[in-house]
């Protein structure tokens, strides 16, 4: 191929290869955080978190790619970048990095090491912390407006929405839980948190923009 010298890079098979195989890892990280988020995943992927954990995803799969074709030439393919990709997770579960051997190493001696299964442990845990606070402080700021109306509207809104979800999961059980938590000792904002909480973990922050949005305009 016969290109421009400032897009001679465009040439580059290894570089082709390499950001295949980070795409290929960056997928682990989003499979992880829908997993984690499921209905909030499109906020969840607007944070500094969900970056966090696919850049170190991609970072990843793309450094042992490139650390394969190093020891072994022959794996510089289309075959063996996509298998990294998909399998770098397993390379992290399974390598430890010995720092220290003691002399006279008995059984039970511990050695000084490092396990990138921790390490990818640890950021995993940081980019879920990260994503968490910035979605609970919204769905605070949420829950906040809807405490303004009545334990009555936000009771029957919910009911409602069990009523009439197409994907039924238990409805019985959610409306007996609604009448239990109606008769629990505590104060009419705690029932609305927990109902407001049911409401947009189980049909989506827009559910809950929605009711506010109707009761509005009814007392406009």
């Amino acid at each position: 191929m016969n290109l421009p010298p400032y897009l001679a890079w465009l040439d580059n098979q290894t570089l082709w290869l390499t950001m295949l195989a980070g795409s290929v890892g960056a997928v682990w990280a989003l499979s992880e955080i829908i997993g984690e988020f499921r209905a909030e995943t499109g906020r969840a992927l607007r944070t500094s978190g969900a970056w966090l954990l696919v850049i170190v995803n991609f970072g990843a799969a793309a450094l042992i790619f490139l650390l394969a074709i190093n020891l072994a030439p022959a794996a510089r393919n289309w075959l063996s970048a996509l298998f990294i990709g998909l399998a770098w997770p397993t390379v992290f579960r399974n390598v430890t990095l010995k720092l220290a051997q003691p002399l006279g190493e008995t059984k039970d001696a511990e050695t000084a090491a490092i396990r990138l299964e921790q390490v990818y442990a640890n950021v995993q845990k940081l980019a879920l912390q990260l994503i968490n606070s910035v979605l609970t402080r919204q769905r605070a700021r949420l829950l906040a407006e809807t405490l303004r109306f009545d334990l009555e509207e936000i009771v029957n809104y919910t009911r409602r929405m069990i009523a009439i979800s197409p994907q039924q999961q238990k409805p019985d059980d959610k409306l007996t839980w609604i009448d239990s938590l109606l008769e629990r000792d505590i104060d009419d904002d705690a029932k609305k948190t927990y109902l407001v909480a049911l409401v947009m973990n189980d049909f989506t922050r827009g559910a809950l923009d929605d009711f506010i949005k109707e009761h509005k305009n009814r007392r406009a």
